[in-house]
């Protein structure tokens, strides 16, 4: 071969050579091959596409938020019922058991002692059991006498007293209160039924002031179930009134009957 063919092989490899070496820098090579062809390109960032193309995957995945669950919701509504029942069937009992025992502090007839257990009275910037501030004994057999700790308190638990039974009559006597029960005449047993008739009215617009309260609570569901299913738990609240007031007026009844019979 002559040596001028020789330079003519030469300069075509270069030609080739380097245009072969212009279009792989236009053409991206994948990291790994980079990494195997040269020590130096590995060292070197990944081309902007692959960089972008990353980047914004990784956005996509923490912008995504999981949808709530609707089960979950409606879980989270029904407990809320149940809370809201069990509320309101505690407030209308209780509101029962105080009418009770209002009427069991309202005897006709001989001193009873034992008919002060559950009166509350004003101390020291609460209600307290009269227990924890006096003693309370029978005096007579129409009489019963209530020695005081702290003669501050007398004039509270006075009012209390008068108010716990309106045919009472309560003297003070020094630190101490003088209560006599008046025999049972017409007009006496007339002035109890009124004062009972006047409690059980009080405890009756307590449960229906329950009743309210829980309805407003119940209207606000709505907007996790279904209308019909909250006009059902409406319902419920309205069955827990109506039990409440029927006991009250039990309660009434069998208590008028007592004092006409006395």
């Amino acid at each position: 071969m002559s040596a001028l063919r020789v330079t003519r092989l030469v300069r075509l490899t270069r030609v080739a050579t380097h245009a072969a070496a212009r279009q792989s820098l236009r053409t991206p090579m994948a990291p790994a091959v980079a990494a195997s062809c040269s020590p130096l390109l590995a060292a070197l960032p990944a081309s902007r596409t692959f960089s972008k193309a990353a980047g914004k995957k990784a956005k996509g995945k923490s912008d995504k938020q999981p949808a709530p669950s609707s089960d979950s919701a409606a879980e989270d509504a029904e407990q809320a019922v149940a809370v809201l029942l069990e509320k309101a069937k505690k407030n209308m009992n209780g509101a029962v058991l105080q009418f009770t025992r209002t009427l069991a502090q309202m005897r006709p007839g001989r001193a009873d002692a034992g008919m002060f257990d559950e009166l509350h009275v004003p101390a020291y910037g609460q209600h307290v059991p009269l227990s924890q501030v006096a003693q309370v004994s029978v005096s007579g057999s129409h009489a019963v006498t209530v020695n005081i700790y702290d003669p501050s308190l007398l004039p509270d638990v006075k009012k209390a007293i008068e108010a716990m039974n309106p045919v009472f009559s309560v003297r003070e006597d020094a630190h101490a209160l003088q209560i006599s029960f008046p025999k049972m005449s017409k007009e006496t047993r007339a002035e109890m039924i009124k004062a009972v008739k006047k409690h059980a009215e009080q405890s009756r617009q307590h449960v229906r002031r329950v009743r309210q309260d829980a309805m407003n609570h119940a209207k606000k569901l709505k907007e996790s179930m279904s209308e019909d299913d909250v006009k059902a738990h409406q319902d419920e609240i309205q069955e827990l009134t109506d039990e409440a007031v029927k006991e009250i007026s039990s309660l009434l009844a069998a208590k008028e009957k007592d004092l006409m019979e006395v």
